[in-house]
């Protein structure tokens, strides 16, 4: 009966219960339907905070669910006046009821920052060339007017110059609230809050993250001077009775490096603490590859990290009553034997980095003892006092102290740094580590076939990036200033392709096109560092034929199939026996219709083949070399054979060039054995023929068929020659301790023991500028269907043996036969004498025709044993040793008769031989003279004048034989 007494008594009391002159205000969208019990809290800097309010109230059927999301703010009444209240805002995270009885019921409010919404649930995006501030910019602001919240952030940066825009930077499958913190600490920024209330608005006023990056963001607290006294004593001011200082081993030195693959080399940087004597305590960091930009960088992450480890290497911590401590605020502190003779305040100025709050409303006795029964203690009211220094300490009336709070500050000279590690070397906030590789697609500006830089790198975009273009074509609900999915080059930064080579301006090179789908990993993990590693076949091929079924998917995705693949029918038929490499034209990227280059390697089952083509049309000007068991093919299709061993063939021009020599042959090297350009048949050739031009060529000279001033058979430079080619070959024969075995002069050797056809239907043209041999152990025939012409300037010797190389010739006499089937046969020499000899009989004779000698300008002498008859001036003369016989059927003596003979041409000159001349012009450097006038005199008095064309050459027609000379008009 007593109890619902009391209970009728408490909530008619509550009824007309007021808060205006209580310590706690607590308002709510509900109103007046809760009044503050008591709160327990924490805050701290780049901690956010938490407060734990217990709410009295007479209302059973509070909506809690309509709470979460709504602003709070709980007031505290201040030592300075009634009217100085200080604001605690935020909003309420959770609600629940910690007990009811009678009518009467204990809420349990939680309230929290804004950033606390930024930690429920976690995204991945990217941003790109954004500084952090940038970046928080866009994390916090998409926030602002969801709901209830009013999301408010400042910058107190002391040079945000200092602070690079960061090529990349992700956040990957982690909340914003964890992605802003880790941005923040990686730069060296910490935050705190400042709070203001307004009970009247609609927000009920505001709290503000402070970021900032040095000391002088902090302002000093509205009671900037703290008294120290001793527990229990009675101020008039708020005061701090207990206070110890912790000193904490701590790493003094900062070792971090990073390589930097665009600098090629391992960036360092370093930092010592303060105080780096006795042991060095070094933490020596990889923080992974390229981690910041320049010296001056890496130098302020090192200091920023040593900084943090000073900050926590000593703590002053304490506890009392003054009710305005917040983190980010300074005070200085008198009484303190210690401190009171620093010379200064600021030897006795600190920060404080850290506050827990305990305090209780100044409900009336009754009031506390009918609560106390009907709901018993709240977990708030019962909290640990020991833990904030009052656990022995009463009000007078033995009531507990209405406020304490507890306390950790550092000097204020020490700079504040967030803790990027625990105390076991574990990053607090360490960048997402990507498990394995992920797949993305080529990026790159509309319409491009392939994106990248001089750097063998490309840009992807990857499937959980959300844009308009995303492969899933699904939109971020907060698209601004994000990098998001644009499926184009903007979509992400430069990412290195790997390479099974990578040298100094060689190795293996080929890219990606946009569209392709390719294998990234990660280095260390992270996902800020993407490496392509490899392409990836997609889509679903065809049956029997090249496209894929799915020729674009979502983006700038498309349809990749592999071109060689395991087919049903026809050519298609063979287990997927082809290896290799298949390029495409640019413009044919995708339509696969283009030029292409493939290197083929088939395995097939008895019919291996190795095939380097190219086609400028699908399946037609080819260029192919082909080895093995030589077969068409056409994309996947294997054609019909054509062969074994060696092709190469070309739709266009082909050259085959080698500057140290270069031998064609089909002589046999079992096994492959021997030397690149050995080469002993054809150089055993060489010498017989060498050895039969000398013996035939002495057996010429002793028959007296030499030359005038002929050498001997040996020095002949025909034959030289010859033996110098062979001299030549043996440099190709390598072999024991050889460094190389190449020909000692770029001479072309052809070879083949069975024989070489050298045909063409139309011209063939065979020059040396020096001596020809043409030598064969049997026979030669040189027959032309035309005329055929001998033009020699030296002289001609033509000698044969005359005997049968085969004593079983019927006709062993074999001699010079020089016939002319049809027409004249003119011998001439037109500067010297004719000799016809012989050592047996001459016939001259004419089967129908006469036959006429004539001299008309000297005489015609006949002779033999002695007797001769010699026609000259006009006279006969005939002598003979013996009788001179006159036989004829009828004897005529007439009178003098003369016949006139046509005199023949007999000098070169009067032959009037012409020809044509091609001229071309080039300067020292190779290069065509073009439009250039030239004069060419001859020997005979004749001069040409022409113009060079555009590639530096001319023709002249008709020019005579013989020497000449040229000039140039326009030059000296």
């Amino acid at each position: 009966m007593s109890e619902h007494i009391h209970g009728a008594t408490l909530l008619a009391s509550l009824s007309r219960f007021t808060q205006d002159t209580r310590l706690l205000r607590l308002t709510t969208p509900l109103g007046e339907e809760l009044i503050a019990e008591c709160m327990h809290g924490e805050e701290g800097i780049s901690e956010g905070y938490v407060f734990r309010i217990d709410a009295l109230s007479t209302d059973v059927q509070l909506q809690l669910r309509s709470l979460i999301g709504q602003p709070a703010l709980l007031q505290l009444l201040t030592a300075e006046s009634f009217s100085s209240l200080r604001p605690f805002h935020g909003y309420i995270t959770s609600a629940e009821i910690a007990g009811a009885n009678g009518g009467f019921v204990r809420y349990v409010l939680t309230i929290e920052p804004w950033c606390k919404f930024l930690s429920l649930g976690r995204d991945s995006r990217t941003f790109q060339d954004m500084t952090v501030f940038d970046i928080l910019d866009v994390v916090f602001g998409s926030y602002s007017g969801r709901g209830k919240l009013v999301c408010e952030w400042r910058f107190d940066i002391a040079d945000q110059s200092i602070y690079p825009k960061r090529s990349l930077s992700t956040q990957y499958q982690e909340s914003d609230l964890a992605f802003a913190e880790r941005l923040m600490i990686e730069e060296g920024l910490f935050y705190f809050f400042e709070h203001s209330g307004d009970p009247d608005s609609a927000s009920l006023g505001s709290h503000t993250m402070v970021i900032a990056d040095h000391n002088g963001a902090f302002a000093p607290n509205p009671q900037s001077s703290v008294e120290f006294t001793r527990p229990g004593a009675v101020m008039k001011a708020d005061s701090i009775d207990r206070w110890r200082t912790e000193t904490r081993m701590s790493t003094n030195a900062v070792e971090i490096g990073s390589w930097d693959y665009r600098t090629v080399r391992q960036r360092q940087a370093s930092a010592a603490g303060a105080d780096s004597s006795g042991t060095l305590l070094s933490s020596r960091d990889a923080p992974g590859v390229y981690a910041w930009q320049g010296r001056e960088q890496g130098q302020r992450i090192a200091l920023n990290q040593i900084q943090a480890f000073e900050a926590a290497r000593q703590v002053h911590v304490g506890a009392g009553t003054v009710r305005s401590f917040a983190p980010g605020t300074s005070f200085t502190l008198h009484g303190h034997a210690r401190f009171d003779e620093a010379d200064s305040d600021d030897g006795r100025t600190f920060i404080i980095v850290r506050a827990k709050h305990l305090m209780h409303n100044n409900l009336t006795a009754d009031m506390s003892e009918v609560v106390g029964k009907l709901l018993g203690k709240g977990l708030t009211a019962i909290a640990n006092n020991r833990e904030f220094g009052g656990g022995d300490m009463r009000q007078p009336g033995g009531e507990r102290p209405l406020y304490r709070n507890r306390i950790e500050a550092i000097p204020a000279s020490v700079p504040i740094r967030s803790a990027g590690m625990d105390g076991r070397g574990h990053l607090l906030r360490p960048s997402p580590t990507v498990r394995g590789q992920q797949t993305a697609i080529v990026v790159g500006p509309p319409g491009a076939v392939i994106h990248t830089d001089r750097d063998h790198r490309v840009k992807v975009q990857f499937h959980w990036q959300r844009g308009a273009n995303s492969h899933g074509r699904v939109s971020h609900p907060y698209p601004e200033r994000q990098t998001g999915a644009p499926g184009d080059d903007t979509a992400g930064t430069w990412v290195r392709v790997a390479t099974p080579m990578a040298g100094a301006n060689w190795g293996s090179n080929m890219l990606p096109r946009v569209g392709q789908e390719v294998l990234v990993d990660f280095l260390d993990g992270d996902i800020d560092r993407p490496v392509v590693i490899g392409s990836l076949y997609n889509g679903r091929g065809q049956r029997d034929a090249q496209p894929n079924e799915v020729a674009q998917g979502g983006g700038a995705a498309t349809g990749n199939a592999s071109p060689w693949f395991p087919g049903e029918n026809g050519g298609h038929a063979h287990p997927a026996a082809m290896a290799g490499i298949k390029t495409q034209a640019m413009q044919s990227s995708q339509g696969g219709d283009g030029a292409y280059s493939q290197l083929v390697f088939d395995d097939s089952a008895g019919q291996a083949r190795l095939a380097l083509q190219h086609h400028a049309r699908p399946h037609a000007g080819t260029a192919e070399l082909n080895l093995g068991h030589l077969r068409h093919q056409a994309d996947n299709e294997r054609l019909h054979p054509v062969g074994f061993g060696a092709e190469l063939k070309t739709a266009h021009s082909a050259a085959m060039r080698a500057g140290q020599g270069m031998l064609l042959s089909t002589d046999m090297r079992s096994g492959g054995n021997g030397s690149q350009l050995g080469a002993r048949e054809a150089e055993a050739q060489i010498e017989a023929g060498h050895q039969l031009q000398v013996a035939l060529t002495t057996q010429a000279g002793k028959h007296n068929a030499k030359l005038k001033d002929e050498p001997e058979a040996e020095e002949l430079p025909a034959v030289k020659q010859m033996r110098h080619s062979a001299e030549v070959l043996k440099g190709g024969e390598g072999g024991g301790d050889r460094q190389t075995d190449e020909y000692s002069e770029p001479q072309l050797q052809l070879s083949s023991p069975a024989g070489i056809a050298v045909c063409t239907p139309a011209d063939a043209v065979l020059s040396a500028g020096t001596t020809s041999s043409v030598v064969a152990g049997q026979d030669i025939n040189l027959i032309a269907q035309g005329a055929s012409s001998t033009l020699v300037a030296n002289g001609i010797s033509l000698f044969t043996y005359g005997k049968a190389s085969n004593k079983d010739k019927p006709k062993q006499e074999v001699g010079v036969k020089l016939h002319a089937a049809s027409g004249k046969l003119s011998m001439q020499s037109q500067s010297g004498a004719t000799t016809l000899t012989a050592d047996k009989k001459v016939t001259v004779a004419s089967v129908t025709k006469s036959v006429s000698i004539s001299a008309p300008k000297k005489h015609v002498l006949l002779t033999a044993q002695g007797a001769y008859i010699k026609l000259e001036g006009g006279n006969i003369e005939v002598h003979a040793p013996g009788k001179v016989d006159f036989k004829a059927s009828k004897k005529e003596l007439a009178g003098p008769v003369s016949v006139k003979v046509v005199d023949l041409a007999m000098k070169v000159s009067e032959l009037n031989i012409k020809r044509d001349l091609e001229i071309e012009y080039v300067d020292a450097d190779g290069n065509a003279l073009a439009d250039e006038p030239i004069a060419l005199s001859f020997a005979t008095g004749v001069e040409k004048k022409f113009v060079l064309d555009a590639s530096g050459k001319a023709l002249i027609k008709n020019a005579p034989l013989g020497p000449f000379g040229a000039k140039q008009p326009r030059r000296k």
